[in-house]
């Protein structure tokens, strides 16, 4: 009798979203490759609507050259995305998060830890702060 493994569930953040798709050599080898196995056999990539809109600000101010247009339509035809809001329960998820003093930051930590999922992140303070699990 075989075990059938969870899906892969994972939160994405912004740095590593914009890096993944402009295929910066900035973004681990690690983390590509999770994201990679996550396009190519199954699982979910939650992008919260924070990351969303702090990579459009990095598109519109012109700090990374990209096509946000065209990074906004792969992620929302691409069955292994999926966009999930900053609603009360998240907010609730937020308060929670002592150790991250980036309100955004946080909630995209506590984005992870609602949905139960790891966090792709680069950033230092989240990855040391334990308040959300890691990829």
């Amino acid at each position: 009798m075989s075990v059938e493994s969870a899906p892969m569930l994972y939160v994405i953040d912004t740095h590593v979203l914009i890096w993944y798709f402009t295929g910066n050599k900035r973004l681990s080898s690690d983390l590509k490759m999770t994201i990679d196995q996550v396009r190519q056999q199954g699982g979910r990539i939650l992008v919260p609507t924070i990351v969303l809109a702090e990579a459009l600000v990095v598109a519109v101010k012109g700090r990374v050259v990209f096509d946000f247009d065209q990074l906004y339509t792969q992620i929302q035809t691409e069955p292994e995305f999926r966009i999930v809001g900053f609603d009360a329960d998240i907010f609730a998820e937020t308060l929670r998060i002592q150790k991250i003093p980036e309100i955004h930051d946080r909630i995209i930590a506590a984005t992870a830890r609602f949905y139960g999922a790891s966090l792709l992140t680069k950033d230092g303070i989240i990855r040391l702060s334990d308040e959300v699990n890691m990829s």
